[in-house]
């Protein structure tokens, strides 16, 4: 069965000055031929232009806020219910609370969880200031009975990171949250606002990594005091305001940790419109890489091996997907849109563009036909920035480099 194409009204560009331009596939392209594909900038590739809270914190295989900012706009209106089945780090339960609308945000990983909640709840500079004038960071304890994590932190800056992660384990109200946000966002970097060593910012690396790193600068761990640097931290990610405005969004908004294929919280119905983007196969191994923000927020690894799928299996990850759909089709009203960013991978030694396997799935009765009409593909095309290029990022050559959002409407 092929999928149902629905008129097609182009979105007014961003950037008018870029062309846009509009391919149908071949018709060789698996159940995918006039699918209108929309290449064009439709959000721009600068860094922190949106609002300052969305940078409180790095994470793995993230998207920009302009890419929901963009979506939310055009197929939704204030009011309107939101979700995200992958939260990550919650740019678009953010980016629909900023935008007057109610937020539905999950993630398997209760990291999540931690990282969206103080977001949405943000506090002022002085109440910040207060409480971590309160926290006893001095604390003396022996460091040998903790995991060694020498080669990250100077001694007296470990048993710091120590006294605070005590601290927040029985003290969690909003202010002791937002404070814990900004900890797990210094807790390695390659500046001297982070509380490591030289490091990799957007992951943790292993131990042994950060050893020979260490060697190879002939450096060992400074004392970095962290009072200072997650106030200085916060005061920036604090910097644009809107603190009432979304703290009375928020609390119509809500927050889940399951399987995205089984959110039996969210109601049957009840969604607008979802942005949300899946793991593209094995990409990232977000277990590994947010080792050393687990182990602050006290997350044990072993809860969540098993709960996070990460597959190199192109069969496993299109079952899974398939039925994160059949969940989306249960949740989403009648007539409601779901934008899903995938991206291209390297599979078995070719290019492999996620957006063609995504329209398989919502086109074959094997998967999700007649669950969703597809309405277009938008491919964002853009220069990559300093930031991108110096991780050797270089576009439409390595990695998943490009945002194919597959636009859908529940039947």
């Amino acid at each position: 069965m092929a999928a149902q194409i629905l008129p097609f009204s182009p979105p007014k560009s961003r950037n008018s000055g870029l062309p846009r331009k509009i391919t149908q596939p071949s018709s060789q392209e698996f159940n995918s031929n006039a699918i209108p594909r929309i290449f064009d900038e439709f959000w721009t590739a600068k860094q922190r232009q949106m609002h300052s809270l969305h940078y409180a914190v790095s994470y793995r295989g993230s998207f920009k806020p302009e890419l929901p900012d963009f979506f939310i706009k055009k197929f939704s209106d204030p009011g309107d219910i939101v979700g995200d089945p992958f939260g990550g780090r919650g740019t678009t339960a953010l980016q629909s609370v900023l935008l007057g609308r109610r937020a539905l945000s999950n993630d398997a990983n209760p990291l999540s969880e931690r990282l969206t909640y103080p977001k949405l709840n943000p506090i002022t500079e002085e109440e910040l200031e207060g409480r971590l004038n309160e926290i006893n960071f001095e604390r003396p304890r022996k460091l040998a009975n903790e995991e060694d994590l020498s080669m990250f932190y100077h001694p007296d800056t470990y048993r710091e990171i120590l006294n605070l992660k005590d601290y927040l384990k029985e003290n969690r109200d909003d202010v002791d949250r937002f404070i814990e946000l900004i900890a797990i966002s210094r807790l390695h970097g390659h500046s001297a606002g982070f509380f490591s060593a030289y490091s990799f910012p957007q992951i943790s690396i292993p131990k042994s990594n950060q050893a020979k790193i260490n060697k190879t600068r002939g450096v060992e761990p400074d004392y970095r005091d962290i009072k200072s640097r997650i106030l200085k931290k916060g005061r920036l990610v604090l910097k644009d305001g809107e603190f009432e405005m979304m703290r009375k969004a928020a609390k119509k908004s809500l927050l889940t940790t399951s399987d995205s294929r089984d959110m039996s919280k969210w109601k049957s119905g009840s969604v607008d419109l979802i942005v949300t983007s899946p793991p593209f196969l094995n990409q990232v191994d977000y277990i590994a890489d947010g080792w050393l923000e687990t182990w602050f927020c006290g997350i044990e690894k072993t809860t969540l091996n098993g709960k996070i799928v990460q597959t190199p299996s192109l069969d496993e990850w299109m079952q899974f997907i398939s039925d994160t759909l059949t969940e989306l089709h249960r949740v989403v009203k009648s007539g409601g849109v779901v934008a899903m960013e995938v991206g291209e991978v390297r599979y078995q030694s070719k290019l492999l563009n996620l957006d063609e396997v995504l329209v398989k799935l919502i086109s074959e009765k094997k998967y999700n036909a007649g669950q969703f009409s597809i309405r277009e593909i938008y491919v964002q095309s853009q220069e990559f920035t300093k930031l991108a290029n110096c991780f050797n990022v270089k576009n439409n050559v390595l990695g998943t480099n490009t945002n194919r959002i597959v636009l859908m409407e529940r039947k």
